[in-house]
C-alpha cells in the first residue's frame, strides 16, 4: 500500500516463534506483508508506532519516542487487540518487542467481532484546536487524536454532516466533517488521513503521557 508520504509501508508476519530482531538478523525466514499502524503504551506514555515485522512472540516497531530496553509495555493493533510485552533492543529509530505470551498472529490482526473497520489508534491528549465552520472559528478542546480525525468538545455550532476545518498547532490544516455529537463531546474525521509518522512525531512532542497500562472501553464512540 502505497502511504501519504509516497512510500510503499508494509508490516512483515514471521511464521517464526521467536521474536523478531534487527534487520541484519533475519536471514532465512519467512515472511508475509501487510500494512499495520499501532499504539505502544507504557505507564509514563504513549506513541505511535508502525509494525515492521511481526510474529507469535513479538514485533518489531518503528518509533518516534524514546524508548528504553527493559520496560513493560502494551501494544494496541489497528484491529483493537491490545498485546503485553517488553522491550528487548532498541537501533536506529526500531524496537523489539517481546510478548509475554505467545499470541495467534491473525487473530490478532484481524478486526473485532461487530466492528466495521479497523480504526486508527488514538492518542488521548489534552490540547486545543480550531474548527472553522465558514467564517465562523471556534476554539475547541482536543480529547484525542489519530491519523483519521480528532475528539473534541462538542462546542456551540457542531452538528452530525457538518463540513469544517480543523487546525492544530504544529499539524497540518485539515478540512474534515463532523461524524457525530454526543453530550459534551464531538467526532470529526479528516477527509484525508494525516501521516502516521507526522501525527506520531507531533504527539511526541507534546510529551503525551498514559493515563493508564490498560484502559478500558471508551464511554463514547470515536468517530474517526
Amino acid at each position: 500500500m502505497l502511504g501519504e508520504t509516497g512510500h510503499t509501508e508494509f508490516t512483515t508476519i514471521s511464521l517464526s516463534k521467536t521474536p523478531p530482531q534487527s534487520t541484519d538478523r533475519r536471514a532465512g525466514q519467512r515472511y508475509m506483508s501487510v500494512l499495520q499502524a499501532g499504539k505502544i503504551m507504557t505507564d509514563t506514555l504513549q506513541e505511535l508506532c508502525l509494525i515492521r515485522n511481526i510474529s507469535s512472540r513479538g514485533v518489531m516497531a518503528e518509533i518516534f519516542a524514546p524508548l528504553e530496553t527493559g520496560t513493560p509495555v502494551q501494544i494496541e493493533f489497528k484491529a483493537g487487540a491490545i498485546v503485553r510485552g517488553t522491550v528487548r533492543w532498541v537501533e536506529e529509530g526500531r524496537a523489539g518487542i517481546e510478548f509475554d505470551e505467545n499470541i495467534d498472529v491473525h487473530e490478532v490482526l484481524a478486526p473485532h467481532t461487530g466492528r466495521m473497520a479497523p480504526r486508527a489508534p488514538r492518542l488521548n491528549i489534552d490540547s486545543m484546536a480550531r474548527v472553522m465552520i465558514g467564517d465562523v472559528r471556534e476554539k475547541l478542546q482536543v480529547f484525542d487524536i489519530s491519523q483519521g480525525g480528532v475528539k473534541v468538545e462538542s462546542g456551540m455550532f457542531l452538528e452530525p454532516g457538518l463540513d469544517v476545518v480543523v487546525e492544530i498547532e504544529g499539524l497540518p490544516v485539515r478540512a474534515s466533517v463532523v461524524r457525530w455529537v454526543g453530550g459534551q463531546y464531538a467526532g470529526i474525521s479528516f477527509n484525508r488521513v494525516m501521516p502516521l509518522d507526522q501525527v506520531a512525531y507531533w504527539a511526541a512532542q507534546q510529551g503525551i503521557q498514559s493515563v493508564q497500562m490498560e484502559p478500558g472501553p471508551a464511554d463514547l464512540p470515536s468517530g474517526h
